[in-house]
C-alpha cells in the first residue's frame, strides 16, 4: 500500500468494466471491481451470472495527484475510461470505511450474493407468467435455482404454487 493513497471511483464505458480493470492492472494500478450474483431468465431456464456491483464504475487506488502524476495519467488516458469522479476537475476519494465494508461483503465468496428479499408471510405480487397480476403470500424458498413457493387464494381455497423468485415483487 502506498502512503497517502486513497480509493477513487472511475466511470467507464458501458459494459467495459472488466476490460478497463485488466488494462489498469497491466499498468500496476490497484483495481477493485466487486461483483454480484444475479439470476436471469434465459429462454426457459434461470441462470446465475456475475455482474459488476456498480455497473459502469470501478474503484482504483491512487496516491495524491501531486506525488504521482504519471499514475493519474495512466488511469485518465486508459482506453475505456470516461472520467474519475469528483467535483469539477478535483477527484473525490471514496471513504476507506465504504471500501472496507464492500470488501468484507465480497470476501466470503469472491462476490456478493443477495439475501432472500421476502420473509415468511410477506405479501407478494406475481408479475410474469399465467398468474401475472395476482397477489400471494410468500411461503418459502424451494431451491438454489430460485424457485419459491407462494400461497395463492383462489376460488375460496389456498393453493401452493411454485414460481421463480425473479417473477415476484413486493405487493
Amino acid at each position: 500500500m502506498e502512503v497517502g493513497a486513497a480509493w477513487y471511483a472511475v466511470q467507464v464505458k458501458r459494459h467495459g468494466e472488466e476490460r478497463v480493470a485488466r488494462r489498469l492492472a497491466l499498468r500496476a494500478v490497484p483495481v477493485f471491481l466487486p461483483h454480484i450474483e444475479v439470476l436471469r431468465r434465459y429462454r426457459s431456464r434461470m441462470l446465475a451470472r456475475l455482474e459488476p456491483l456498480f455497473p459502469g464504475y470501478l474503484l482504483v487506488r491512487l496516491p495524491a495527484v501531486e506525488t504521482n502524476r504519471h499514475r493519474w495519467a495512466a488511469v485518465r488516458w486508459c482506453p475505456g475510461v470516461q472520467r474519475i469522479l469528483g467535483v469539477g476537475d478535483t477527484p473525490v476519494a471514496v471513504p476507506d470505511e465504504v471500501i472496507e465494508a464492500i470488501q468484507e461483503r465480497v470476501s466470503a465468496l469472491g462476490f456478493v450474493r443477495p439475501g432472500m428479499r421476502f420473509t415468511l408471510g410477506s405479501r407478494v405480487r406475481i408479475w410474469c407468467g399465467p398468474l401475472a397480476g395476482l397477489e400471494a403470500v410468500f411461503d418459502r424458498p424451494l431451491s438454489r435455482a430460485g424457485r419459491v413457493r407462494v400461497l395463492l387464494e383462489m376460488l375460496g381455497q389456498t393453493w401452493k404454487v411454485e414460481v421463480d423468485l425473479v417473477d415476484l415483487d413486493a405487493a
